[in-house]
């Protein structure tokens, strides 16, 4: 029975005393098996013991109970330092709970929240928060040797709480998230791209803001820089709807479900909903404007070769130029500003879907955490949720 819950528990290297089973909790009474200590200053064994000590440490979990050791530690004396010491066991330090304990914490605070934790182990929110910074702190880093060559970056960013807003960086290539930013200011940006290994960057996708643009360029001048294709169309829906809003008013939402789905997969009756629209409002030529660029910017992106893509986008551009409408003036400006970037996205075809991707998660995990204050602790959650699976069993055990 000894042998058995030594190799259950993972304690070969204790000796077991006693335990005893409780509704909720395991307590395993051990020691060490040695009689002796080397010093830590000197490395002389000593067998002369000084002081004993009794620790409750927590171990695991087992069944749903918690498993505490009852460890009875000594302090040896060493005859040339003439210091006393304490002995060391595998596995225990100077925390209240082993290594495996925080192993076990961490597996699930990958999947669950902090309050489920909590309440299932009995431990304080500061002990699962040390747990997250500690494992944060040595995956931090980012191994850019074990990347592939010609990799494409992904730059976005995703709200932290409220209207703070922090950076994603991706590997889009790779399908990997590299980190999360502390805030969304350009110092930050330009810090992550300055520790990224140039040799293997090839494309940075980004979305229409010119302090990334500006940002990309400085620091890494040979990756090519495409926009994501969704913040363009985003944006012609954004452009749709404030027509909308001006034309109909903003009480009027029953024509949203017309205006804003993709003509192919409008059904017969909201084809003729939509003619009706158009025929109702004719006086106000600039809502079929905007209907017609969005959609046109759609068909844009279903092209498969570049130099169509570029006669496709400048007859964009020169429409919008002749409309009387200042808001389709002025995306005409925005499409002819960004467009060597636009059309960069017909050489590889990249977009920041996994990056969108990543914050639906992140949004779902921040839904089961109810929030967070601290952004070391968010950052902490939200990487190690994305670690994969088989890290997680490889180095918690």
């Amino acid at each position: 029975m000894r042998k058995d819950i030594k190799k259950l528990l993972g304690l070969q290297h204790a000796w077991i005393d006693s335990w005893e089973i409780k509704e909720r909790r395991l307590t395993v009474k051990i020691r060490s098996p040695r009689t002796s200590a080397c010093c830590l200053a000197c490395g002389r064994s000593s067998k002369k013991i000084h002081q004993y000590h009794r620790r409750m440490i927590k171990h695991s979990i087992w069944q749903s109970r918690l498993v505490i050791l009852d460890l009875t530690k000594r302090r040896f004396y060493c005859r040339r330092c003439h210091k006393p010491f304490s002995e060391t066991m595998p596995g225990i330090n100077q925390k209240q709970s082993t290594e495996n304990f925080r192993n076990v914490l961490l597996k699930d605070l990958a999947f669950s929240s902090l309050s489920r934790i909590k309440e299932k182990t009995n431990v304080s929110s500061s002990v699962l928060y040390s747990v997250l910074r500690e494992n944060h702190s040595k995956v931090e880093a980012i191994d850019w040797e074990k990347m592939e060559k010609n990799i494409t970056l992904g730059v976005d960013e995703h709200s932290f709480r409220g209207r703070r807003l922090v950076l994603t960086f991706t590997n889009i290539t790779e399908k990997k998230l590299l980190g999360i930013g502390t805030d969304d200011r350009l110092a930050t940006l330009e810090d992550f791209l300055r520790k990224a290994d140039k040799s293997r960057v090839a494309e940075v996708c980004i979305d229409m803001k010119a302090g990334y643009l500006y940002a990309i360029k400085r620091i890494l001048p040979q990756a090519s820089i495409t926009v994501d294709k969704f913040h363009v169309v985003a944006y012609a829906n954004r452009l749709l709807d404030e027509v909308r809003s001006v034309v109909l008013g903003n009480g009027n939402f029953r024509v949203k479900d017309v205006l804003f789905k993709g003509r192919e997969k409008l059904n017969e009756r909201q084809k003729i909903k939509l003619e009706n629209l158009f025929d109702r409002y004719g006086g106000w030529p600039s809502l079929k404007q905007a209907y017609f660029i969005k959609e046109k910017i759609r068909d844009f992106y279903q092209i498969k070769d570049k130099p169509i893509a570029e006669r496709k986008l400048n007859d964009i551009i020169m429409f919008c130029e002749t409309c009387d409408s200042r808001y389709l003036i002025g995306l005409a400006k925005t499409l002819k500003r960004w467009r060597p970037y636009i059309l960069n996205y017909f050489n590889r075809y990249s977009t920041n879907a996994f990056t969108e991707g990543v914050h639906t998660k992140i949004k779902m995990m921040k839904r089961v955490s109810f929030g967070f204050r601290n952004i070391n602790n968010y950052i902490a959650k939200m990487t190690l949720a994305f670690m994969p699976i088989l890290w997680l069993i490889h180095h918690t055990n």
